[in-house]
């Protein structure tokens, strides 16, 4: 009931005061509201100076964007998320879009980090608009995996891939520089999907968000792919029956 008021009160106070009440809900500074979607309830918050948070390996730090890269990245942010209803996000617990720039974690750069007890990702929108939409998607993917990990059986996901393979914590670590479709799929459609389970079923789908008919394609044309896919499809369905990967 607590927490209730305090979104109430965030509409209608001044700027500083919004800061604040974002902190307390958040516990990321210097936040400020940027818009409230009525059709799916996401809240759009922008940094409004730099912010740090977590610790060591957990850190993560990001750069206000300012008005001109946010303004430019707007329609993409809203073309991404406005496929997700209100009943979805509600059944995977996301409420909050942090939007900034120049991100890093734990000093590697990023462009994106999921906060599931919070019920948040944060996107750094300094990139294309194809790695950004994919971005959305991927961290996305992470809050629903997060919420129904007992459906994303992590044995079951390996053994689709050979057996001579195994993932690398670190190929690479640099999500930002690993988003690129690789040429030789073998099962993978980036080199950032071979870091560990969780980032390939993320890519993977990312990648079904993301509308591309050369992904298509690629899919249809490697197995193992096609049963990556059909079980991220088969796991979401159970989740929301109706949700579509087409719209």
């Amino acid at each position: 009931m607590k927490i209730l008021k305090v979104l109430l009160f965030v509409l209608f106070l001044p700027i500083s005061a919004h800061s604040d009440a974002l902190y307390y809900l958040l516990k990321i500074p210097n936040l400020k509201l940027q818009e409230i979607d009525n059709n799916n309830n996401l809240r759009y918050l922008l940094a409004n100076k730099s912010f740090k948070v977590g610790i060591r390996e957990n850190s993560v730090t990001c750069e206000s964007a300012g008005d001109n890269l946010v303004n430019k990245k707007n329609s993409v942010i809203r073309e991404s998320t406005k496929i997700y209803d209100k009943l979805f996000l509600k059944k995977i617990n996301l409420k909050y879009i942090v939007i900034c720039k120049d991100m890093t974690v734990a000093s590697i750069p990023a462009l994106g980090v999921p906060n599931h007890p919070l019920k948040t990702i944060i996107i750094n929108i300094n990139t294309n608009d194809y790695n950004l939409t994919r971005t959305i998607h991927h961290e996305i993917f992470h809050i629903i995996n997060r919420q129904y990990p007992e459906k994303f059986d992590s044995q079951i996901w390996k053994k689709f891939n050979e057996k001579s393979f195994k993932y690398s914590k670190c190929s690479p670590c640099d999500y930002k520089n690993g988003l690129s479709i690789i040429q030789k799929n073998d099962g993978f459609l980036s080199q950032y999907s071979k870091k560990n389970v969780s980032e390939d079923m993320a890519e993977v789908y990312s990648f079904l968000m993301s509308k591309s008919e050369k992904i298509q394609k690629d899919i249809s044309e490697d197995k193992i792919l096609k049963k990556k896919v059909d079980y991220i499809k088969t796991k979401i369905f159970e989740i929301d029956n109706i949700f579509s990967f087409n719209r």
